[in-house]
């Protein structure tokens, strides 16, 4: 029997045709999810865990966040400068193929004196989407703010995190007269001289070697074919896997500014993809997996876990505490509360691990934010806490024995605690010097401005 008959004899009702779930997924398609933290913010992927709000109270929340989309900074603008001149500059008889833009392709950067700062000219700005992450954290956590308080916003001394933080600050205080009212900046210095008293930690750290342990780097193959590809459709412009390199990383940083770049649609997603591997193997080896990673991101944890232990009435009532910093931070704090265990094995560096759970582009893109919200059973009072990174809920690996795979916070402090023992202090293994402050108290202090 033909297949035509077969579906001849089957009625389409309207049912059928208006389905309650979708079957279709298109996110793998998606290049922001490949954009090796370069790029614009994108939601993590989760699993479609939910609690029940009529079972559990959110009593405290703890944010970490990176900083909005930005430009990029002044050594990859150099970087990216060079293959631009590169190829504006090549002696090409027609601009033809995926490279024909290049005839009237001007650089994104209008002046040097937007590197390395926040976006805001474009869908992608960097201040926008950082404002409306305060709109929605206000939407979201409104219940436990009080109208009349000013809640701290604490960033780390970098222009771009203060800027990301102002504007989070704008958007938390929207709808009120004078939102400067509804937060206080609280700026701590990118200073060694800060101790474990930091939101960059890798700054206070001396024994800390970005380098250590990575030694044998991803070696690129589907860039060298990309480049062989865009030279045979494109000719004349002599392209390298290194040019190829730049010219993904131009388009992550054009879209910070622009909203498009003509470089993106110009490239393969497979490059794209072994680029990402290439960036998630060096971050993770050298931030995330380094041999001092948890002792660098034990300070933030420590400090998270003592607040959320704590009585608010102990701190005017305060229950959303708010932090700013960069990329490398969050990786730290990843590993030392034990997201990153989900990583199960070591990355390859022969090979792209297609099933990791380490992905720059979902841990940390730009505008990236970690929130840790401790529940509260309301038949027995238990806390728990619950962590959401970019959006997504992300059970502990090692810590799931609460309900609906949260995890007790007696037991992710019992779980820490053991580690830092084993590890040691952050004082002692980062060797700070005596005199300068050896944990973090600014959550505590910065009332009184001893911060």
């Amino acid at each position: 029997m033909r297949l035509e008959t077969v579906l001849s004899g089957i009625p389409l009702t309207r049912s059928a045709l208006s389905k309650e779930y979708w079957q279709n997924d298109n996110s793998e398609h998606n290049l922001l999810k490949y954009m090796g933290g370069m790029g614009p913010y994108v939601q993590g992927h989760g699993y479609g865990l939910e609690y029940d709000e009529n079972a559990f109270d959110v009593e405290q929340v703890f944010i970490f966040a990176r900083h909005g989309e930005r430009y990029p900074t002044t050594s990859l603008n150099n970087d990216l400068r060079k293959t631009f001149d590169k190829l504006k500059g090549a002696q090409v008889d027609n601009y033809v193929g995926p490279m024909s833009f290049v005839k009237d392709w001007t650089y994104f950067v209008e002046n040097d004196t937007l590197l390395e700062q926040e976006t805001n000219t474009s869908c992608f700005s960097g201040l926008q989407d950082m404002y409306n992450f305060g709109a929605e954290i206000r939407r979201k956590y409104g219940n436990l703010i009080d109208d009349e308080a000013t809640i701290p916003l604490f960033a780390s001394g970098s222009k771009r995190v203060c800027d990301s933080a102002t504007a989070f600050g704008k958007g938390f205080g929207k709808g009120f007269d004078n939102d400067q009212n509804q937060y206080k900046l609280i700026i701590l210095p990118e200073k060694r001289s800060q101790g474990a008293n930091t939101l960059t930690s890798g700054r206070s750290c001396k024994p800390y070697h970005k380098k250590q342990g990575y030694t044998q780097k991803y070696i690129a193959k589907t860039l060298v074919e990309e480049s062989k590809r865009l030279n045979r459709e494109s000719p004349g412009f002599n392209i390298t896997s290194e040019d190829v390199t730049n010219l993904i990383r131009y388009c992550a940083f054009e879209l910070n500014a622009k909203g498009s770049s003509e470089v993106c649609n110009a490239l393969s997603m497979d490059a794209f993809i072994e680029h990402e591997y290439m960036r998630d193997t060096e971050l993770y080896y050298t931030k995330a997996d380094h041999p001092l990673t948890f002792t660098l991101g034990s300070v933030y944890v420590n400090a998270t876990l003592q607040l959320l232990s704590e009585n608010p009435a102990e701190h005017q009532n305060q229950r959303v505490w708010v932090s700013f910093s960069h990329d490398t931070d969050l990786l730290y704090f990843m590993n030392a509360i034990g997201i990153l265990e989900n990583q199960q094995t070591a990355l390859p560096t022969d090979s792209v691990a297609f099933s990791r759970f380490f992905r720059t582009s979902e841990l940390v893109p730009m505008g990236a934010r970690i929130v840790i919200e401790q529940l509260v059973d309301k038949t027995n009072g238990e806390k728990i806490v619950r962590i959401l990174v970019n959006d997504a809920v992300i059970p502990l690996k090692n810590c799931q024995d609460g309900p609906l795979f949260t995890c007790r916070l007696s037991t992710l402090r019992h779980v820490f605690y053991e580690k830092l023992r084993k590890n040691g202090s952050f004082s002692k293994r980062c060797e700070v010097k005596s005199g300068r402050p050896e944990y973090l108290s600014f959550y505590w202090d910065w009332v009184d401005g001893k911060y």
